[in-house]
Order: structure tokens, then C-alpha cells, then sequence
């Protein structure tokens, strides 16, 4: 196996193993991950860009069900998942939720490869977003 091959090989050998990660930490089964850091950002529509706050540390247990996704914040957030969201990026998954509130939003899981052991969450609505950087409980 040449040089080029073997770094082909090593590359697809970490998306396999990212994407088997990915599959079995999804939400089809009740695990947890406890965020470190977190970040709030506003936009004027789902569309307009995002204006990011400061990042602060942060120990807050997310909860992963099949049917829910509950984030252990100051003010407890529930969200209920409605579907996935079908999507083609390696490393990402989204799903359709509403809040206790039935406001519609979605909630994002993200792996990436650059950095391993941690899982980034993501709560968007219209106008916000909630951007948490996590590792495993």
C-alpha cells in the first residue's frame, strides 16, 4: 500500500469509527453528556446571522431519551422530539422537537473528528441558540 493509500485508509478508518459513535450514542437509548462550556447566540430570523455571546464554563447534565431531551440549566429545558430530521452530513444528527411551551425548534448533535471526546449540542429556535460543547457522563 503506497503512502497516499495508507493516509486514505487512516482517514476512513476515523470517519467509520466516528460514524459508529455517532450511531450508537444517538438518541434511540437514554445516555447522558454533561456540557463544559456554553454559549448563547440571537439572530432577527432563522435565516440572518448569528450574534454569538461569551462562552462560559459551565457543568450541566444533558439527559438523551428516545422520545425527550431534557438540559439540566438553571431553568429546565424539555424538549420533545418529533422526528429526525433527515440530513447528509457526516457527524451530525438533528431532530424536530417542541418545548413545554409547543414552540418548534431543533435540537443538533455534532461529532467532529478534529475533536474526539467531545460532542457539541445545539438548541435552535427562530430568534436563538443555545451551543453547548459536552463530553460523556
Amino acid at each position: 500500500m503506497g503512502c497516499g493509500q495508507q493516509g486514505n485508509f487512516k482517514n476512513m478508518k476515523k470517519l467509520f469509527f466516528g460514524l459508529l459513535f455517532m450511531l450508537a450514542s444517538s438518541l434511540s437509548a437514554q445516555s447522558y453528556l454533561r456540557a463544559e462550556s456554553f454559549t448563547m447566540g440571537v439572530r432577527q430570523s432563522e435565516v440572518s446571522p448569528i450574534v454569538w455571546g461569551e462562552t462560559n464554563e459551565c457543568s450541566i447534565l444533558i439527559e438523551l431519551y428516545e422520545t425527550k431531551v431534557i438540559i439540566n440549566s438553571k431553568v429546565l429545558q424539555t424538549y420533545y422530539v418529533i422526528n429526525q430530521v433527515l440530513d447528509t452530513t457526516p457527524g451530525v444528527r438533528t431532530w424536530m422537537c417542541k418545548d413545554l411551551n409547543g414552540n418548534t425548534c431543533k435540537f443538533t448533535m455534532m461529532y467532529l473528528i478534529k475533536y474526539p471526546g467531545f460532542t457539541i449540542c445545539q438548541v435552535d429556535y427562530n430568534d436563538a441558540v443555545w451551543f453547548y460543547v459536552c463530553t460523556k457522563n
